[in-house]
């Protein structure tokens, strides 16, 4: 979670007032139980910055910064993460080294390996620069991508030499065993030597969600195999746990509660490139668990854009398993002629790919069985079956009779059965329903009560009662939040909850490295100012909730409306009259959105 202990971070809180820290560049008042002033962070004639004493939070209601001590320090000071703990901790006279030396052993070879990789990829990304770059810049240059969009990831270029990263890095001091830990240098048992992993290739740094360099993917220029190389497993890297351009796309995903998920290094880039920034990669992998929950923190509606050819379908029939198992909204689009997404914005350009994006995306549904008829080299009545029982729970999941329905006609028209004999099949092993995933888009909650909004006496009561927590999380799910920040706080506490006694604490830390400190800190201020809801209160809470989000709905709705045509087609009518249908009888748990 970081770099230091916490119990350290936690003597630090019980030591220091974050209040008189405030008051050496801020003239503050107490108001109350808590102090008030003019904001460091921004222009102001009024006092909207606040400082919460007993939980050491502060958070301004002009700019919206906020945090903890910690935050504020480096906010105020410019300082990274480890600079701020160690000033603080000088201060308060205590001590950072208080892991076991295995602990410090670990980080400080950590430490060493991620500056290790900050240093090959400028190395990389120099020479990639420099007349002996020329072959990788003509290849970029080939693939039509940006000088901008080069400068942004970082890319670079390895030579075809034998030694060009190991001599570098023993140049820069680092120790040969840091640099094998970087998985750049690979052992040559003949020749008892090291060798570079990549030689003649273009270098692709791999960053973690904070930005840190983990790990780099080659792509080879002589058409050699393999034609791309990753760096092995180390311990900063797991393709199994990373997405490619995660770093560059966060905020965008959070934005827009939606992630565009590819399958190469060019796809993520041009996507980029083109101004679709919520763009991610998986890293050569199939879609695993651990990447599923990583969009999770982040999204609720995931868009898989994978190759249009046979390994690119099978690979997203495996990934809407597994993204569905995370409770994610997931739809499917399938590009024409085996195309790639590089290969269409180069054809047609943005705004065309992008209407196409939206015209032929189908539900995963609809997706599975698609697939599943491709697949079957004729559809006898064993086929028939397979195909009706692969789709079961997932028609029977949703909550809408008409939707249902639509299911039942499309299986008959596509597979030629009867819509009753299909309907006798679907409802075998079908005598439980389950929630239907939350919809995407974010709203902004503005309907109040008090000083906060029907979302934030939510949270709070979740934060402070953990009965609360476990019957919203049971009816309605954590998703109920459309707050970006607050969906993603709820998700971490759910994290550390069982597992941890300091869950609030520590909600605190991950705060900061995951981008919601600000959120954090106002819901700290709102923990004292909220009494919390009763058990009794929740259900009428998420009613409200619920209705702001029909009020969102229905005007989407219209808009769609005035948007279609006479001559629309079946199915864009046939889609609206199922959303309409969906509105009008919201017979589900989930949160109308």
């Amino acid at each position: 979670m970081s770099r230091f202990n916490e119990e350290v971070i936690r003597e630090i809180n019980s030591r220091l007032e974050l209040a008189d820290i405030v008051a050496e560049t801020v003239q503050l008042t107490r108001k109350g139980n808590r102090y008030w002033g003019l904001c460091p962070f921004h222009q102001e004639k009024t006092s909207s910055f606040s400082v919460t004493p007993d939980r050491n939070m502060f958070y301004c209601f002009g700019c919206h910064a906020g945090g903890d001590m910690i935050t504020y320090i480096m906010k105020r000071d410019n300082m990274d993460f480890r600079e701020a703990v160690e000033y603080l901790a000088n201060r308060a006279g205590v001590t950072v080294q208080k892991e076991s030396p295995a602990a410090r052993r670990k980080q400080e070879r950590a430490r060493g390996v991620v500056a290790a990789n900050l240093a090959a990829a400028q190395l990389y990304r120099e020479i990639l620069l420099s007349a002996k770059g020329k072959k990788g810049l003509e290849y970029l240059q080939e693939r039509r991508l940006s000088p901008e969009i080069v400068e942004k990831f970082g890319l670079g270029f390895a030579p075809d030499n034998w030694n060009t990263i190991e001599d570098y890095l023993f140049k820069k001091a680092f120790s040969q065993e840091q640099v094998k830990s970087t998985g750049l240098i690979k052992r040559s048992d003949q020749q008892n030597r090291y060798y570079d992993l990549f030689r003649n290739r273009v270098i692709f740094p791999i960053h973690d969600q904070r930005g840190e360099v983990i790990g780099f993917g080659g792509r080879v220029l002589d058409g050699s195999l393999p034609k791309y190389l990753n760096t092995p497993e180390t311990e900063l890297f797991s393709k199994r746990k990373n997405l490619y351009g995660l770093y560059q796309a966060r905020q965008a995903m959070r934005n827009l509660n939606q992630a565009l998920v590819v399958e190469g290094y060019m796809d993520c880039l041009k996507m980029h490139q083109a101004g679709i920034e919520n763009t991610v990669a998986t890293l050569g992998t199939a879609m695993t668990q651990e990447q599923a929950r990583l969009l999770r923190r982040f999204v609720e509606e995931v868009v898989l854009l994978f190759d249009g050819d046979d390994a690119g379908q099978r690979e997203a029939l495996r990934a809407v398993e597994v993204l569905r198992a995370e409770g994610l909204k997931v739809w499917v689009v399938s590009l024409p002629g085996g195309k790639d997404p590089d290969d269409y914005l180069d054809l047609y350009g943005k705004e065309e790919f992008l209407q196409y994006i939206q015209n032929s995306k189908v539900d995963h549904i609809e997706f599975k069985l698609n697939r599943y008829i491709e697949t079957e080299t004729e559809l006898n009545l064993d086929t028939r079956i397979r195909i009706i029982k692969a789709v079961q729970k997932d028609i029977a999941s949703l909550e809408s009779e008409l939707e249902k329905d639509y299911y039942v006609r499309l299986l008959s028209r596509r597979l030629q059965v009867q819509e009753n004999l299909i309907r006798r099949e679907l409802n075998k092993g079908s005598s439980g329903r389950s929630s239907e995933l939350n919809k995407s888009g974010i709203l902004r909650d503005n309907t109040r009560y008090g000083k906060s909004s029907l979302e934030e006496r939510l949270l709070v009561s979740m934060l402070k009662n953990t009965v609360i927590f476990e019957q919203v999380q049971e009816t309605v799910g954590l998703n109920i939040f459309r707050n970006t920040q607050y969906r993603q706080m709820i998700h971490s506490y759910a994290d550390l909850l069982p597992i941890n006694d300091h869950s609030w604490d520590d909600l605190g830390n991950i705060a900061r490295l995951e981008g919601f400190a600000s959120a954090y800190a106002r819901v700290s201020f709102l923990m004292e100012e909220e009494p919390g809801l009763k058990p009794v209160e929740v259900q009428g809470i998420i009613r409200r909730i619920q209705m702001r989000r029909r009020e969102l709905r229905w005007q989407k709705l219209q808009e769609r409306l005035n948007q279609i045509s006479e001559d629309a087609d079946f199915d864009q009518l046939l889609r609206f009259i199922l959303d309409l249908d969906t509105f009008i009888n919201p017979t589900h748990k989930g949160v109308t959105t």
